[in-house]
C-alpha cells in the first residue's frame, strides 16, 4: 500500500516515465480526488499538475461533479501544467446542467474580479455547442466578448 505522498512523488514531472506511469496507475485508484486539484504544498505543486490533470481526466463525471468550480478555476491560466487537459475534460463532461451552473458562477467571479484572462480561457468552452444551451444569456454574451476566434 502506498501513501498519497508516495503516489504524488511518483507524479512529479522530473521522474522517469516508468515511475510516472506507475504513479498514474496508483493515483487512478485513489477515491478522493481533491488531492489532485492543483496541490500547492512545498513538495507537490506545479511539478505534479500535469499528471494530476491526467488522473482527473479519467475520473467519471459523478466523481468530478462536486469539483466543477475548482476545475474551472484551473483555467485561469492555460499555461499552467494540465490546464488544457482539464479544458478537454470539461468539454466532454456529461451533466451539462451542472457544468452550466458552475460556469455561470465562475464567469460572474471572473467578471467581478476583472480577470479578463480567465474569461478568455473559459470562453474556449463555447466551442462545445451542447454547453452553450445551458448557459445564461448574459454568460454567453460575456464569454463571446472575450473569445478570440468568435465570429458574431
Amino acid at each position: 500500500m502506498y501513501s498519497i505522498n508516495s503516489i504524488m512523488d511518483m507524479l512529479k514531472w522530473d521522474k522517469s516515465r516508468k515511475i510516472q506511469r506507475k504513479g498514474l496507475r496508483l493515483a487512478g485508484k485513489v477515491r478522493s480526488v481533491n488531492v489532485f486539484l492543483q496541490p500547492m504544498d512545498s513538495e507537490h505543486n506545479k511539478n505534479v499538475w500535469e499528471n494530476c490533470a491526467k488522473v482527473l481526466y479519467e475520473k467519471p463525471d459523478e466523481t468530478l461533479s462536486p469539483y466543477l468550480i475548482p476545475l474551472l478555476e484551473w483555467l485561469q491560466d492555460l499555461t499552467w501544467p494540465g490546464a488544457i487537459i482539464i479544458l478537454e475534460r470539461l468539454g466532454k463532461y456529461g451533466d451539462i446542467e451542472k457544468l452550466g451552473f458552475a460556469l455561470n458562477e465562475c464567469v460572474m467571479r471572473a467578471y467581478v474580479t476583472k480577470d479578463k484572462m480567465w474569461l478568455m480561457h473559459m470562453s474556449e468552452l463555447l466551442s462545445y455547442d451542447r454547453i452553450i444551451k445551458n448557459l445564461q444569456l448574459s454568460t454567453i454574451k460575456m464569454l463571446k466578448s472575450f473569445r478570440v476566434d468568435c465570429a458574431e
